[in-house]
Parts: C-alpha cells; structure tokens; sequence
C-alpha cells in the first residue's frame, strides 16, 4: 500500500473505529444511566464482577489469537480460519467450566448472588469465541465500518431488552438479558456484514505460529487484566458488592471515555504499524504524531471530568452513587496516560517484541495486586489511589520501551505531550475559579456553563503553544471547511 493510500486507510479507519467505539460506549453508558437510577448499586457490583471474569477469558485467549492475526502483514484465509477454530475450540471448555465453578465463585467472594450472574453471563464466551476472527479480519482490513453497525444495532437492542425487564420489575435478570442479546446480536451480525465465513482448513503451520506469537500476547493480556482488573475483585472480597458497584462505577465513566478514544486509534494503530514496521523513519514519525495528536484530544476531556465529576454523577446517576465521586476523580487523571499509552504497546508488537509487554504486564500486575492487598482494605479512596500511584510512577517504563525500539529520544516524546498538559493544567484553573462563582446555581446549569468554558480556553491556550506544523494544520483545516482563505484565518 502507498503512502497516501495507507493516509486515507488510517483516517478513514480512524474515523469509522471511532464511531464504532462511540456508538457503543455511549449507547451502553445511556442504558447504564438508565438502570442505575431503578436498581439498587449491589446488583452492577455483581454484574461488574461477573463481567469481568469473561472479560478476562475473552482478553486472554481469543485476543491474544487476534491479534496474532492483525500484527501479520499478510495473514492468508488459512490463517484465518484456523485461527476461528482454535478460538471455538477454546470457547466449549470455557464456556462449561465457568458454569460449573460459578458457585465456588460465589463461595469464595462472599457476594450472595454471583452465580447466578455469571452463569447467566457465560453464554457470552460462546458467541465471543465464534465472532472473534470475524472481527480481526474486518480489523487488519482497516475496514470499521461494518464494526460500527455492529455496534450501534447490538447495544440498542440489548439495552432495549434490558431496561424493559428492568420497568418490568425484574432486577439483576435484567443485567443479565442485556448483555446476553447484546453479545448474541454481535455474533449475527459480524457474520452477516463480514461477508467471510471460515473454511474447514487448518492450517499446522498457522496453528503453531499463532501459537507461538499469541503466547506472549497472552500472558500479557492475564497480566494486564490482573493489572487493570483486579481491584474489582478486591474491593468485592473486602468491602463487598455494593462499595464494588461504587468502585466500578467510578471506573467505568473514565473508563467509557479512555475507550471512546483512546481504544479506536489503538485499533488502528496495530494494523497501520505493521505496514511501516520496516520503515523506520516513517515508524518513528507516524509514532510520534499519533501520540502527540491523541494527547491533545484527551488531555482537556479527562482533566475537565476530574474536575465536573460531582456535577456528573448527582446530574446522571442521582445522589445515591455520589461514593463514587472520589474514584473517578482520583483514577481519571490516570486515563490521559493510559490514552498515550496504547501506542507504546502496538509499537511493541509490530517490532516483534511481545514478550517486553508481557514482562512489562507483569511488573504492573505484581505492582497493582500488592498494593490492592495492602490498601483496598482501608477503603475505596485508598484503592483508588493505589491504582493511580502505580501508574504513575512506571509510566515511564512502558514509554523507554517503545522509544528504545524505534530510536525516538525521550526529548521528542515529551515535547509532544507538554503543550497538551500546560493547555489542561491552564484550562483547570479557568475551570475551578469560574465554578466558585457558580456554587448557587444547579448541577446542571453548572455543567452547561463550565464546559464550553473549558473547551474554549483550552483551544485558546493549545493553538499559542501547540508546534507550529500543527498550528498550520488547524488554520488549513478551517480554512477548507469555512471557505476562507487561508491568509483569513491566520490574520
């Protein structure tokens, strides 16, 4: 593929896994909203919990054998219908044995109820394991289009059922339904828009190079979930369902916005990577851009949350979910590093390299437990804590990783990020001091007057300090959809 043909792969890839991941974040989050104001905190600290464990399967084994696929410059049909054969012949077992334990889960945890969730929730490594390479095709094609429609119907439908059972006054089996449809629409229609269906091929070759690769993606994906993961079960175990439903809620609006953005450029990032992974000065400017552009996109929206989260959280959910105030507020300012971060693996996987994730992985998920078991027992400020300090403090790791392998000096990666953070630090202060002025007026007043605030100062200030190539393409990009010439909108 040329170069200005890989351009326009990127942006539209970028365009339609944006709308894809918005499509479904947003739409998950709306129905989320929607039930927490009808059920009690204790049933989402289940479902989170139960969520996550299939979630970890999920990440574990069909991920790893994904992306194995994606990273390849050229994978073949053979490869791709082995690699759907393995990731069904991984979903039976996993899918029984998850039914059978779930009550010694239940057991375990403490949290009267789980089985039931996770038993209903199983189903979904079922549908996952037969879409999974439907999904990384359509993926390393760079063609999210398909993904997005995906999405939008699957999430509308499963809330749809979700919020009608729940009006219906049918409690947690509500969560249950709305995952389950959701996760059975995903399946039909991967199918039906990939317009691919796996041959009865397997290919020894493939199998054993999948395995191969996906052995270190793997262990890296048990650690990152450990990492970024187990303080749910923590809080679960010590502080029990309901401060979990708290936690995760906290999480889960950083986290809704961290993927939004963050996850769709890293879905196109992997493939674009590995067609420039032997050019390395195309590599290096490519990394160094995507980096720099995404962290002027995050840098206001996480630091604007930190700063509104009260206002969020009383407008969207009500008074009863205000404990999870304090979480969002605490991990939020960490979803700006984990949005820049993305790059740092892909980077990783295209030089070849899988196994400097899984040892990096590794680090942060020893990190991440041991300070859970010191401190989630104190409570949920202190676990909030433990989670934002550890990754804060070896952020820089995974960056030298990264930079180390493609010859970047680290002078390059922090110019990038300093005229994001000076124009979200500057835009905090605008923020705070215009909201001490506005303490009389409603929550949602508030929020209608402080964010347009924040974004303007914040877009002020970026475009004074911002490089100058990227001050030029801001002025082009006005220019071309205004209709002023371009001396106009520089006087």
């Amino acid at each position: 593929m040329q170069s200005g043909q890989l351009k326009t792969a990127i942006y539209r890839g970028t365009f339609w896994s944006l709308l894809d991941n918005f499509a479904r974040q947003m739409i998950t989050l709306l129905v989320f909203i929607v039930l927490a104001r009808m059920l009690p905190p204790v049933l989402f600290g289940l479902l989170a919990t139960a969520i996550l464990i299939v979630q970890g399967f999920k990440s574990i084994a069909f991920d790893s054998i994904s992306t194995a696929l994606v990273r390849k410059k050229a994978p073949t049909d053979a490869d791709y219908s082995t690699g759907f054969w393995m990731c069904l012949g991984l979903s039976l077992p996993a899918f029984l044995l998850l039914f059978v334990i779930a009550p010694y889960l239940e057991s375990w945890a403490g949290a009267e109820g789980l089985s039931q969730v996770v038993r209903g929730v199983s189903l979904m490594i079922l549908c996952n394991g037969l879409s999974r390479i439907h999904e990384a095709r359509l993926t390393h094609q760079m063609d999210f289009r398909p993904l997005a429609i995906r999405s939008f119907l699957s999430v509308v439908a499963g809330g749809a059922v979700g919020i009608g059972m729940a009006l219906n006054g049918y409690g947690v089996e509500s969560l249950i339904a709305q995952q389950l449809v959701t996760s059975i629409c995903e399946f039909i229609l991967l199918w039906s828009l990939a317009k691919w269906m796996p041959s009865f091929t397997f290919s020894r070759d493939s199998f054993f190079e999948i395995l191969h690769y996906s052995k270190y993606v793997s262990a890296t994906a048990l650690t990152n979930f450990a990492n970024q993961n187990s303080d749910i079960f923590f809080v679960t175990y010590y502080l029990g369902a309901a401060a979990s439903g708290f936690y995760a809620t906290g999480k889960r609006i950083t986290n809704t916005l961290n993927i939004v953005i963050s996850t769709a450029l890293m879905r196109v990032s992997l493939p674009a990577f590995s067609r420039l992974q032997d050019q390395d000065e195309e590599l290096r400017r490519t990394y160094l851009h995507s980096t720099a552009l995404t962290a002027m996109v995050t840098a206001p929206m996480f630091v604007g949350l930190a700063i509104l989260s009260h206002d969020i959280v009383l407008v969207l959910l009500g008074e009863k979910w205000l404990p999870s105030v304090p979480v969002m507020q605490i991990i939020t300012i960490i979803g700006f590093l984990t949005s820049v971060g993305y790059y740092n693996q892909s980077i990783m996987l295209v030089k070849n390299k899988p196994q400097w994730q899984t040892r990096l992985a590794l680090l942060y998920a020893v990190t991440n437990v041991a300070a859970f078991m010191a401190f989630t027992r104190f409570g949920l400020i202190y676990t909030a804590l433990a989670f934002s300090l550890r990754a804060l403090l070896l952020f820089p790791v995974s960056v030298w990783c990264a930079i180390t392998l493609i010859g970047v000096h680290w002078r390059q990666y922090v110019a990038g990020l300093l005229p994001s953070i000076f124009a979200a630090a500057s835009m905090a202060v605008f923020v705070v001091l215009a909201g001490t002025y506005m303490q009389h007026l409603l929550p949602f007043v508030r929020l209608i007057a402080l964010i347009p605030i924040g974004a303007v100062s914040y877009a002020v200030i970026l475009y004074f300090v911002m490089p100058f190539s990227y001050r030029e393409l801001v002025l082009k990009s006005i220019a071309r959809y205004t209709g002023l010439p371009r001396s106009a909108t520089s006087s």
